[in-house]
């Protein structure tokens, strides 16, 4: 089995099977193993919750979307033992955005994202799947 982490942008444009989720999901092997660290939920779900108010997306997706994130078979990492390698990467990416970095490192595995901001970062030593 294929580790994959899934970092928030990525986790928010494959629940409301957007455009960019259907070409994300097009690139990642069926049976994939998925990780994320804990902070996933709250940004996926506060990323929903804005695509809910900003009218992105009708509400019986977001609420289906909710739901799925909530029941999703995802392993979760911890983020704390993950910041201090983090920290090395403050002057290119957010700290959020390094976590996952990180943890893609640790795991040799490839970072799903769709953040154009991120996938263009100097430095990151990680394989990036995205859009």
């Amino acid at each position: 089995m294929t580790a994959f982490v899934l970092d928030a942008s990525a986790g928010v444009e494959l629940l409301l099977t957007t455009d960019v989720g259907e070409r994300l999901q097009n690139q990642i092997p069926a049976g994939a193993d998925w990780w994320v660290p804990e902070h996933y939920y709250v940004e996926v779900a506060g990323a929903l919750r804005r695509a809910l108010i900003n009218e992105r997306a009708p509400e019986a997706k977001v609420l289906t979307a909710f739901q799925q994130l909530q029941a999703a078979p995802l392993r979760r990492a911890q983020v704390r033992p993950l910041l201090a390698e983090a920290w090395a990467f403050k002057d290119n990416i957010t700290l959020a955005d390094a976590v996952y970095v990180v943890l893609a490192k640790h795991l040799d595995a490839a970072l799903v994202t769709a953040d154009r901001n991120l996938v263009n970062a100097p430095g990151l030593p990680v394989q990036t799947i995205h859009p």
